[in-house]
This record gives structure tokens, C-alpha cells and sequence, in this order.
């Protein structure tokens, strides 16, 4: 019976795999792993994005085969800049012989030219002898989608040329961006008509006194247009700059960096400018590359607003934002991985990333709930964490700020070195990949995929393997995941609670299914809110009102759970960073966060026995004999949720509990296993 009732759990759970379709996504989440609605990993590097008609479609590289060698160019298509769905391989190696056999193209570019119709594609190209050639390659094709046509290779005006870009002016004229001389100058070449051939260079000016050039993009407000510009480091990123004018001929004057200094531009390098122009504003977005030299296949697109005032540019960090694309208005979101106490553990193993109580390394190990293997994860900002042991305080450390694969990852002393900054990638399914700052590329791992306790931590080739996967789970002693709670407002004194209808108010504190709601950890540093009353979920609406809805994954049903000391918490909405607070109406709303002296604003966390409020225990026997493998501290659960017996049966004595499947969670191990009592 046993075999049975396990095999009819395991149908359950594979039919709602098998129903659950690629979940929308309501934020875009820079340098992250974005996926089409088909779930695939993107593969479109060194490309941009343009709006067509209703949709915004996104190209680049296809290098997803690890490749350098040309395969193709993707094309995908969103409504909202979010979720995006593959439409074709609009150029393939196949499409003409001088882009086949290894052939190197990059940062392929496109124009829409409305007098011709046509899609007109630009592309440095470079053959079969990588960077001797120095031309530029051109495509065009009658439909934004359709299979274009490569007519031919050319050095413009005979200039050599690298990097490249286009740019689109308001009067509908084409231009060209080139990396020229061997990269130690910047030209602008007008385009003709039909923006397929070279006119004239109407620009050439030196980067620097010092440094060569690659990336550029153009944007145009304000009556100023702005030129933003990567120095050339190879593949090591820069602090990149930008230049303003009041004409594309110059002349250029120098603006600064456009981002937080010696952040490498959140370890990117520039690579288009987005024109976002909706009903409310025009908003622009920037495009850089982040790279992954070891594995081409692992690089990602840094997305983020461009903030203008007069001949001032910015692009500063966000963990995540909304964007409108309709309004063209966006909004900051909560900050990834809010600071916490987080086990790690590692996909292929079941075990949990330790340190050794001498000596430096860091190593998995069985889970015991020691200091030695609790994280504290701090986001320092521009998109970097600090991970530091809650043993000691010593942090995650690449051995001497090695970039080499096989590196020992120890815990140091915190130095603010690049190769104690970390990267946390969401790889889906509540997994996370922890990438080095140091050596965008490489990523912690076990050595060896070794499922043995003591196994080293080192530096790997940033991958899609189980041994650099990790569940980062909160380890909050106040706040357990899976335990049942009554939620109180500081000022009122009084419960969140949950009527049929779904309309969450405050009542005063009482015992009942109405009031208590579930944490559910979702491994990313948020929570799920769940209510027992009707199995529905704390959800966010567009006006900030809050309700219980049916559970969809979205965003606006993830919050972070935040100390904010005195045993106080504030609850922070994934989707828009707004706080839970407490309105005299008696009515529940988000609104700004305050800081932690906002005592509306401020929640407990009141444990609560579900058993308690009136559900009625099962009919209840012996167990006769030894149970093995159930402590005293393990917590029984029925297939409802609902806890049977919170201290466990103990190994040698008799308990009381009823046949039946039952949930059982391993306090110490933080696992949970399906068990079947019948006697």
C-alpha cells in the first residue's frame, strides 16, 4: 500500500509540472537569466532592441553552443519588455559561404527604414582571420522576422573598422558608429537613403589621451545628443564614459562616467540605447554586455534605466524595476535578496556550504544547523553581495583573486577585494548561481560534482551543472518557513485577517483559520504569504491595495520578510518595494517605506498551532514498537498542512497518531519525507 499511495504522489506532482506553462515574468531583472516563454534561455548577445509597430523585438548573437564562430542571430518579440518569445534565426551561417566555416561576426545592429520598408542590418565583420580584417558586414530583409540576405563585407570609406553601432536621427537620416584605426578613434559615417551605403564621415574624433575605444551607443534629448562609450580592456570591463553635443558633428564634450565609479558599469560594456517613447514620457534604457569569456553561452544583458538631466547622464544600479511599456513610465522594485541569515545548499549533493572551525576552507557538509554553516548575505549595492559567515564574520574568498578554474574558495577577512563580491543569478526552479565578481564567467562549485561531506568549494567554468546550483533558503530562527503564524501590527494591536470575499483588514488577535497564514519559502529571499482560510495567497494590486488571490507565482504575490529590530518586521513587496501597512480605516495598504521608525509599517510574527483553532485531530492509535528514523524534535504534518504532532514519536516509545500519509519535517536536517504509518 505503501509503494501505491507514494507512485499516486509522485503522478500528482508530475501532472502539475506538466500543467505549469513558463511563468510571466513582472520585472526585468538586469544581468540575470532571462528566458522565453517557452522557457529557453535567451541567446542574444551584442544585439539591441527596437520597436516595430506594437512590438518590441530583441536580437543578438546566437552563442548559446559556447560558440565565438558565427552561428546565427535570434530574433524574439515582446509587448510589455518582459516576456519575450522567439521568432526566427533571421541570419544563419548557411544564409551566404563567407558566413560559414568559423567565420567571426559581433555586435550586429539594426535599422528600420520607413520610406524603403526595409530592415537594414549592420554587423562588424571579421571572416576567417579574427580581427585582421576589420570590415563591416550587411543584411537586409523585407520583414523584421524574415530570413535577410547578406550582400557583402567592406571597409567604410576604406577606414578600418571594429565595434560598430547605428543610429536613427529624428529627421529619419541612418548613421553608422565605428571603432577606427586600430581602435584609437571614434567615426560617425552618414548613410545614404536607403541606409545602405556609406555617404561620408561626418565625425572622427580620439577616445582619449591614453585609452583606445569599442562600444558605443547614441541617444538623442533634451536638445543634446549624448555618445556613450566603453574604453577598450579587452575582456576586462571599465568604468565606461559618455560625451554630449548639440550636433552630431561634433563638437563632443566629455560628461563623465555613466555609472557608479569602479563598478565596471555593473561588469558591462556598453552595447545599445533603448527608446522606450510611451503615452506618458520617454524613457531610455541601457544595453550592456556582460560577458562570460570562459563560456560564451553564460553571457548576460544588463538592462537599466538611462536618467537625464540637462547634460547630466546616469545609469544607476537596480536589483530589479517594472517598466511600462505602453506609458513608457517606470519603478524601482524591492531589492534582490534582502540582507538575511540563509543556509546554501548545493542541488547535487542535498548538503548545505560550511566552513571548518580551523583553518580557511569552505566545504559542503550533513546539515546540524551550526554558525559554521549559516550565511549572512548582504547586498552592498550595483549588484554585488558580500557572504559572510555567521560563525565569524570572514567572508567568501577566491584564494589570492585567482581567475583560474580549480581556485579554492576560502572565508577571509573582509578586504572590499573584487574576489569577495559576488553575483546571485536566479537559474529558476529556487535555484541560484553564485557568480565571482573578480572573473565574470566562473561561478562557486563543488569540486568534482563529489557528494561526499568535506568537499571542497572552488571556481568553476560559469555552467549548467547540479554542482554550481544552489538553494539559498532563510534561516531565520525567528521567522521558519512552513510554520504558522498570526500577523500583528505594532500601532493597532491587531491581525491581519481574510474575509470570503478576499478583502484583508485588521481585526483584533483571535484563534482562528481567518487569521493565520503560512510562510512558504521561495529560496529567492521571498516569502509567499499564505492564508488558511480558502488556501489563497497576500497578493498587490495596481492602486496598493492588498488582497487574497489564488497562487500564480507573479511577483506581486512574493515579500520580503525584513528585521527591523524589537521583534518587528517589515513585509516588502517583490514587485514594487512597497511596505504592508496599517490604515486608520482599519483597512490594509502598502505604501513608501518609511525606515524602520514607521511603527505602522511594523509587523510580528506570532506562532500559531493551526490544531489549535479548531481543526479536528484524526482518530488517534498506538504505534506499537520502534520508529526509526523520527526524532523528538521533528514536526508531523497531515497531506492538508496541518500539524499532527509537533514533537516527534521518539525512536523507542509509543506515540499516539492514525493511519495514514503523512508529511514529516526533518528540524535538523531542514528536510521533508513522505511517511506512511499503518499497523
Amino acid at each position: 500500500m505503501e509503494n501505491f499511495i507514494l507512485r499516486w504522489l509522485l503522478l500528482c506532482l508530475i501532472a502539475g509540472l506538466m500543467q505549469t506553462s513558463a511563468a510571466q515574468t513582472d520585472l526585468i531583472i538586469p544581468g540575470g537569466d532571462w528566458r522565453d516563454t517557452n522557457g529557453k534561455q535567451i541567446a542574444a548577445t551584442e544585439g539591441g532592441i527596437i520597436k516595430v509597430d506594437s512590438l518590441y523585438y530583441l536580437w543578438g548573437m546566437d552563442r548559446s553552443a559556447n560558440n565565438y564562430a558565427f552561428v546565427g542571430i535570434n530574433l524574439y518579440s515582446s509587448a510589455d519588455l518582459k516576456n519575450w518569445t522567439f521568432v526566427n534565426q533571421i541570419l544563419k551561417k548557411t544564409s551566404h559561404p563567407d558566413l560559414n566555416n568559423d567565420a567571426v561576426v559581433e555586435r550586429a545592429k539594426l535599422l528600420h527604414n520607413k520610406k524603403t520598408g526595409q530592415f537594414v542590418m549592420w554587423m562588424h565583420y571579421e571572416g576567417h582571420n579574427a580581427y585582421k580584417i576589420a570590415e563591416v558586414g550587411l543584411a537586409t530583409c523585407n520583414t523584421i522576422g524574415g530570413d535577410y540576405t547578406f550582400h557583402s563585407h567592406f571597409r567604410p570609406l576604406d577606414i578600418d573598422s571594429r565595434d560598430i553601432n547605428v543610429y536613427q536621427d529624428d529627421d529619419g537620416k541612418g548613421y553608422l558608429i565605428c571603432t577606427t584605426k586600430g581602435n584609437q578613434n571614434v567615426s560617425l559615417f552618414e548613410l545614404d537613403s536607403t541606409y545602405t551605403k556609406v555617404v561620408r564621415e561626418i565625425y572622427r574624433g580620439s577616445a582619449s589621451d591614453d585609452m583606445e575605444c569599442e562600444g558605443h551607443a547614441i541617444i538623442k534629448t533634451g536638445g543634446y545628443y549624448f555618445w556613450l562609450m566603453s574604453w577598450c580592456t579587452g575582456w576586462d570591463f571599465n568604468d565606461n564614459h559618455y560625451f554630449y553635443s548639440t550636433k552630431l558633428a561634433g563638437p563632443w564634450t566629455a560628461g563623465g562616467k555613466i555609472a557608479t565609479a569602479n563598478t565596471h558599469t555593473y561588469e558591462s560594456q556598453v552595447g545599445f540605447a533603448v527608446t522606450v517613447k510611451g503615452s506618458n514620457k520617454t524613457t531610455f534604457l541601457y544595453t550592456g554586455d556582460r560577458w562570460s569569456v570562459n563560456n560564451y553561452s553564460m553571457s548576460r544583458i544588463v538592462l537599466l534605466p538611462i536618467e537625464v538631466s540637462g547634460t547630466k547622464l546616469s545609469v544607476k544600479w537596480h536589483d530589479q524595476y517594472n517598466i511600462d511599456a505602453q506609458t513608457g513610465e517606470w519603478s524601482a522594485g524591492a531589492r534582490y535578496f534582502p540582507d538575511g541569515i540563509y543556509t546554501i545548499t548545493a542541488k547535487h549533493s542535498g548538503m548545505v556550504l560550511g566552513t571548518t572551525t580551523s583553518g580557511s576552507s569552505v566545504q559542503q557538509q550533513a546539515y546540524t544547523g551550526a554558525n559554521t554553516q549559516l550565511w549572512r548575505i548582504q547586498n552592498i549595492g550595483a549588484s554585488h553581495f558580500k557572504i559572510s559567515s555567521v560563525a565569524n564574520g570572514k567572508v567568501l574568498d577566491v584564494s589570492g583573486s585567482s581567475r583560474e578554474v580549480g581556485s579554492k574558495i576560502l572565508h577571509y577577512d573582509w578586504n572590499d577585494g573584487f574576489n569577495q563580491k559576488w553575483h546571485v543569478i536566479d537559474c529558476g526552479d529556487g535555484y541560484h548561481r553564485l557568480v565571482s565578481v573578480n572573473t565574470l564567467g566562473k561561478a562557486a562549485e563543488i569540486s568534482g560534482s563529489s557528494k561526499s561531506a568535506g568537499a571542497e568549494a572552488v571556481l568553476g567554468n560559469f555552467a549548467y551543472k547540479e554542482n554550481q546550483l544552489w538553494r539559498i533558503a532563510s534561516a531565520d530562527k525567528e521567522i521558519i518557513a512552513g510554520e504558522y503564524y498570526r500577523i500583528e501590527n505594532r500601532v493597532t494591536q491587531k491581525a491581519l485577517e481574510v474575509n470570503s470575499a478576499g478583502q484583508v483588514t485588521l481585526q483584533p488577535s483571535q484563534n482562528k483559520a481567518s487569521q493565520i497564514w503560512k510562510l512558504e519559502d521561495l529560496f529567492n529571499g521571498c516569502f509567499t504569504v499564505v492564508s488558511t482560510a480558502g488556501n489563497r495567497v497576500l497578493d498587490t494590486a495596481a492602486n496598493f491595495s492588498v488582497s487574497c488571490q489564488i497562487a500564480e507565482k507573479r511577483f506581486s504575490q512574493q515579500w520580503q520578510v525584513m528585521q527591523v529590530g524589537t521583534g518587528y518586521y517589515k513585509i516588502v513587496n517583490r514587485l514594487n518595494a512597497m511596505v504592508l501597512e496599517s490604515k486608520e480605516d482599519g483597512l490594509v495598504k502598502q505604501g513608501t517605506d518609511n525606515t524602520s521608525s514607521a511603527n505602522s509599517q511594523q509587523w510580528r510574527f506570532i506562532p500559531t498551532d493551526p490544531v489549535s483553532i479548531g481543526y479536528p485531530l484524526p482518530d488517534q492509535r498506538t504505534i506499537k514498537g520502534r520508529v526509526s528514523g523520527i526524532n523528538a524534535d521533528d514536526i508531523i504534518y497531515d497531506l492538508n498542512g496541518r500539524i499532527v504532532k509537533r514533537n516527534g514519536i521518539g525512536l523507542s516509545t509509543k506515540g499516539l497518531i492514525s493511519n495514514g500519509v503523512y508529511l514529516v519535517k526533518k528540524v535538523n536536517s531542514r528536510k521533508i519525507e513522505i511517511r506512511c504509518f499503518s499497523y
